[in-house]
């Protein structure tokens, strides 16, 4: 069983769609990723407000070094793809939130799987 909240493996990652020469099929790929361990919490009610006020459906704070965020715009941990919503200030100003709702893009999500089987695997 996986636990909602805690020290969680993340991975940052941009994802782009090219597109095949040979046939125009459309793909996605990982242009850029990094692995982070963070602190995953559940967003409080007042972010998850404001998120809906912006139209995210927030569902996650992950808390980071500052210097380790290069605009990346998806996070993916516990096999799930989450797209980055809002920024905010954490309890020290080395660290930063970023708060995250579940992205749906099954193309976008298959790519960073992939990643992250052909980076981090434990072989």
């Amino acid at each position: 069983m996986t636990m909602l909240t805690g020290r969680k493996q993340v991975v940052l990652a941009d994802v782009e769609s090219t597109q095949s020469v040979s046939n125009g099929d459309r793909t996605k790929r990982v242009t850029r990723a990094k692995v982070l361990a963070a602190m995953v919490e559940l967003v409080g009610v007042n972010t998850a407000q404001l998120g809906q006020v912006q139209g995210f459906r927030l569902t996650n704070s992950v808390e980071i070094d500052r210097v380790q965020y290069g605009g990346e715009k998806y996070l993916y941990f516990d096999g799930t793809l989450y797209a980055v919503g809002t920024l905010g200030k954490a309890g020290s100003p080395a660290k930063m939130l970023l708060n995250v709702a579940v992205h749906n893009d099954a193309a976008a999500a298959q790519a960073v799987k992939e990643w992250v089987d052909a980076n981090l695997s434990y072989r």
